[in-house]
This record gives structure tokens, C-alpha cells and sequence, in this order.
């Protein structure tokens, strides 16, 4: 995580001190900043991390930038200072960072924002544990020790449909209700005492990467979960546009009933590793976009849907397909085809899956 801290006293310096060298051993980026003069003094005077100063009055303007740029923020000092600061900013629970208050003596750590889905509640423990300070956590599933949808959702991985939904499932789970779960995938390992496998309840939790319509989704009664375990495989004419490929990329997906949500990784043929198009797709979208030799296409087990014009242009019989199935098969060796080669206006894709980890404790992913 991206983690942004601010101190306004001596003290809470000492504290914020603390939380960057706790958060950069835990592998988090951390950015320090310091505002108010008894701060901004003790920082001048210590050499063990750098430090950004915040001129004074402009606390609003640090909320404001780094509410967009950071995945969460942390205020060492009053919680008023910090819901000041940050409530002109905030939007949503899916998209808001998580926000976190520390007193200055460190008795207390309170996840202000975003505590399941931003990661709040689970920042706040880590940093109550190594500052011996008590975590405030206040959400129900937490305190009450029960599952929790976007919890879960946010750790696997997996894209939650509808807030809505999610909502009506914690309240049912908290009263006691059953919540039933279908999954398109192995559950590899035992599922949560709350949860009916393949029982329908009230509301209900559908796991699949797949876009269908049906009364119970319509209804909100059931929710889908879905994980990012596709890898699309492109191959392309030189200088395809990255509209054009989107385009025939979310037409094959439609005409499959696929939710473009589900794909983690776009691959393709080590000569298209500077096609500007799919590197330009890639980053708009937001995943890697990995690219094989032919060599190492060729070499892969399978049935796939070669083509004598390909192989003469490319040195390998099919590459959308075969690229798709190189980026599942470095996650997992059970990893399948889902989509063949689905051609048009120079462009073709195909699409591979791989078993994502769900109940189990092991979290793989594609880089």
C-alpha cells in the first residue's frame, strides 16, 4: 500500500516515527509529512527518515491530494482534524482509501474510512500490535467476528457486483441468517460457517467470471463475486488501434457472456512486446501485458487452432491462443482454454483460465 502520514506535535512525530518503520518493514510504501512548528522542529533535528513539509492552513489541500493518490492516510493526532480533513473527499466505500487516526501517545488507532474494503481495519490491528497501542474497530462483521463479504472480496481479489447486495448479506449474516454460496470454481478449502454451499437463501453469493442474467441477480438477492483469473490472449495486425482491439475484445467476451472484470493479464507474441495498441489496452485496463517467444508458444501442450498464415508470419501456428494459455499456465498447471480464437478485422483473441485460490490460504497472482 501507498500510505500517507501527518503529524502536527512532537509527539507526534515520535509516533508517526514509528508507524513509517513499522509500514516499510511490512512491505508498504510510506510517505511522512509534518505540519505545525513543534513538528516540523522535532523532524528538522532527526536524521532517520525524510520528511515533507506542509505549510500551515494547507492541511486541506494535503487531504484533497493525497485522498486520490494514496491507498490510505494516516493522521497522527485529533479524529476531528482527520474527518475535517478528509470529508469534502469522500465519495464511496469502493473507491475512498482507507483513513486512519493515531493519537499522539499512541493509546489508540482508529480506522476512520474504508475499514473492509480499503483495508482500514486490517491497517489498524497491524499498527495497534507494534505500537502496543488498542485498535477502536467498530464495524459489525469485525467486532461480532463473522464473515465478512467485502473482507474476503478485497483479500481474493474479486470484483463485488453490487454494494447493494453486499450490504443486505453482512445485515442477514449478522442476524443470523443464512447466506448461500455458488461457485463456478473449487472452493479449496473449507467454507465459513455462515455460508450453505449450493443452498439457496434469502440472499445468496455466486463466485464466477461469468455475465448472465438471472431472476435472482435481478433481484438482488444473489451477488457475484468475480475473480480476476483470465488471461486474454490478442494477436494483431502492426498498428492497431487500442480502440480497435478493445472493441473486438468486448465483442468476443459478450458473445461468450464473459465480464471483462474478470481478466488479470493480456498476452501475446514477443514480437508485439512494443505494439503500442496492446501495451496502451493493458494500461488502460489496468493489468500486465506479458509477452512469449515462439518458441515457447510452440512448446506448449494442448489443442489449439493453428493457422498455416500465422505460422508463416509469426513462427507459431496460433498465438492469441496459445498466449492466453502462458500466462494461466505460470499460475497454475490446471489451468484451461475457455474462449478459442474468436478473429476479426485483423485482431484475434482467445481466452484461458486458472482455479482461483478462494477459501484456501496460498494467493497467486499474474505480474
Amino acid at each position: 500500500m501507498k500510505i500517507a502520514l501527518i503529524c502536527f506535535t512532537e509527539n507526534g512525530f515520535i509516533t508517526e516515527k514509528k508507524l513509517v518503520k513499522l509500514f516499510l518493514a511490512a512491505g508498504h510504501k510510506a510517505m511522512p509529512h509534518v505540519l505545525g512548528t513543534y513538528a516540523l522542529s522535532a523532524a528538522a533535528k532527526d536524521c532517520e527518515i525524510s520528511f515533507c513539509a506542509v505549510r500551515e492552513g494547507g492541511l486541506s489541500e494535503w487531504a484533497g491530494e493525497w485522498f486520490h493518490k494514496a491507498d490510505a492516510l494516516v493522521f497522527v493526532g485529533a479524529c476531528g482534524i482527520a474527518v475535517r480533513a478528509v470529508a469534502p473527499f469522500v465519495k464511496d466505500k469502493e473507491t475512498d482509501p482507507a483513513v486512519l487516526v493515531v493519537d499522539e501517545k499512541a493509546n489508540f488507532v482508529i480506522p476512520v474510512l474504508s475499514g473492509h474494503i480499503g483495508g482500514a481495519n486490517e491497517l489498524a490491528v497491524l499498527a495497534a500490535k507494534n505500537l502496543g497501542a488498542q485498535p477502536v474497530v467498530t464495524t459489525a462483521t469485525d467486532i461480532n467476528r463473522k464473515f465478512s463479504v467485502d473482507v474476503f472480496a478485497r483479500k481474493k481479489g474479486l470484483v463485488i457486483d453490487d454494494m447493494e447486495t453486499a450490504k443486505n448479506i453482512s445485515a442477514d449474516i449478522l442476524a443470523g441468517e443464512p447466506v448461500g454460496l455458488f461457485c463456478d470454481f473449487a472452493p479449496g478449502g473449507p467454507v465459513p460457517p455462515e455460508l450453505l454451499s449450493n443452498t439457496m437463501c434469502r440472499h445468496n453469493i455466486w463466485i464466477t467470471i461469468a455475465k448472465k442474467e438471472s431472476g435472482a441477480l435481478k433481484e438482488r438477492r444473489m451477488l457475484r463475486l468475480i475473480p480476476r483469473c483470465v488471461a486474454v490472449g490478442i494477436g494483431c495486425r502492426r498498428g492497431t488501434k487500442k480502440e480497435k482491439i478493445l472493441e473486438i475484445l468486448t465483442e468476443a467476451l459478450e458473445r461468450n457472456r464473459m465480464d471483462r472484470r474478470g481478466i488479470c493479464v493480456i498476452s501475446s507474441i514477443d514480437i508485439k512486446k512494443e505494439e503500442a495498441g496492446l501495451k496502451e489496452l493493458a494500461a488502460e485496463l489496468g493489468i500486465p501485458f506479458l509477452t512469449y517467444s515462439g518458441e515457447e508458444l510452440e512448446r506448449l501442450p494442448g489443442t489449439f487452432t493453428d493457422s498455416d498464415f500465422v505460422r508463416q508470419t509469426t513462427g507459431v501456428g496460433n498465438v492469441c491462443e496459445r498466449a492466453a494459455m502462458a500466462a494461466c499456465l505460470e499460475v497454475s498447471k490446471s489451468s484451461r482454454l475457455i474462449m478459442r480464437k474468436w478473429a476479426k478485422d485483423g485482431v484475434t483473441v482467445a481466452a484461458a483460465s486458472f482455479a482461483p485460490e478462494l477459501f484456501g490460504e496460498a494467493e497467486r497472482k499474474l505480474s
